[in-house]
């Protein structure tokens, strides 16, 4: 439930045509948000299959058109390309005398601020930078989802109670974010959500090679009580191995994953130590665990680099454990199940900008969190 105050009659925008530019999966459902909230879709541009189908579904009988008919038949225009599309967009907008004075024009991009708009801020539009942290499927349960999340607002001072009233009427709740810390706000909801899929994905992975036959069904109940308790408490939710100075245990995580998943070693040993650094800066990993445990991940590390270790590590599991005199940092184990020396870390999730992924093409709009 939408519990922000509502702003003053006299500052909610007025009833708007709006446009959207991109039909990716954030463009038509923010419109179909704020056709709820009264407003009425006009037009979209689209160019993928994809994009005609989620605009179909989702905006139906409004035209699809060029970015050009976009703005030339909305007051309200939602700039819904992928990050590095929309500088170059904004610019071929202004230059070709498509944007006109007063009117409203919205993108969602989370790196960026109303910067990004100064060329249709010279041609006289009013720039919003208005970014729902959300992840998007282009369906419309996207809609619903707008109930609730947040929107990384940045504008000029004198249009932000415009700003934040639309982002109220699509059922979200507006968060001011300075000009300067839209790369880092950014940073942070792509470091949570996108990283947080690729995890889960590995993870469900380690499991079905483990035996597991319904993996989804076995991490459900636990990572929603790990997300509530971090989301509650913070680093004092860390639990597990690391947390505890386990060394032993993390070694033998290491030379599993090395034979089953080498790929995911790189993300394990990141995670892990980043994992250490918070615990021992709260108290929860003492000091005297801490050493054999980071010797580990070191030893790990050094490894998976295709360098050769310094001999084994003597206390840690034993002579037979990652650590141990036949371990990972021997100079009789190679690195990777095909020799290959290079580290080959965590997939990577953005294969274009957006935080929640959904580049089909220039046209496909970013999302939140994710993006």
């Amino acid at each position: 439930m939408n519990t922000a105050p509502q702003p003053d009659p006299k500052d909610r925008p007025a009833r708007l045509t709006v446009g959207v530019v991109g039909a990716g999966r954030v463009g038509p459902a923010l419109a179909a948000s704020l056709q709820l909230a009264g407003h009425r879709p006009v037009a979209v541009s689209g160019v993928s299959e994809a994009s005609r189908r989620r605009a179909a579904a989702l905006l139906p009988d409004v035209p699809l058109t060029t970015p050009a008919e976009v703005l030339r038949h909305a007051e309200l225009v939602l700039l819904t390309v992928p990050d590095d599309a929309l500088p170059g967009l904004v610019t071929g907008l202004a230059e070709t005398g498509a944007v006109r004075p007063g009117q409203l024009l919205v993108h969602t991009s989370g790196r960026y601020g109303a910067r990004v708009l100064d060329p249709a801020l010279r041609a006289g539009a009013l720039p919003l930078a208005l970014h729902p942290a959300m992840t998007f499927t282009g369906t419309p349960v996207d809609v619903q989802r707008l109930a609730g999340c947040s929107f990384g607002v940045t504008a000029p001072e004198e249009l932000r109670l415009a700003a934040e009233a639309l982002v109220i009427e699509m059922g979200g709740e507006p968060e001011w974010i300075a000009e300067d810390r839209r790369p880092l706000y950014h940073a942070a909801l792509a470091l949570g959500s996108n990283h947080l899929i690729t995890l889960v994905a590995q993870s469900m992975e380690l499991l079905r090679t483990a035996g597991v036959t319904a993996p989804d069904r076995m991490l459900g109940p636990l990572l929603g009580a790990s997300l509530d308790n971090a989301l509650r408490s913070g680093d004092a939710a860390l639990t597990g191995p690391v947390a505890r100075g386990d060394a032993g245990t993390v070694a033998a995580h290491i030379e599993e994953l090395r034979v089953h998943a080498p790929q995911a070693v790189a993300g394990y040993l990141a995670m892990a130590r980043a994992t250490a650094d918070r615990a021992l800066d709260h108290g929860l990993l003492k000091a005297e665990l801490a050493e054999d445990l980071l010797g580990v991940l070191a030893d790990g590390a050094t490894t998976a680099t295709g360098r050769t270790g310094a001999g084994g590590r003597t206390g840690a599991t034993g002579t037979e454990g990652a650590t141990g005199t036949e371990g990972a940092t021997g100079t009789d184990r190679a690195p990777g199940p095909d020799g290959d020396p290079g580290a080959e870390g965590i997939d990577d999730p953005e294969a274009s900008d957006d935080p929640e992924g959904t580049g089909e093409g220039t046209d496909e709009g970013t999302d939140g969190g994710a993006r």
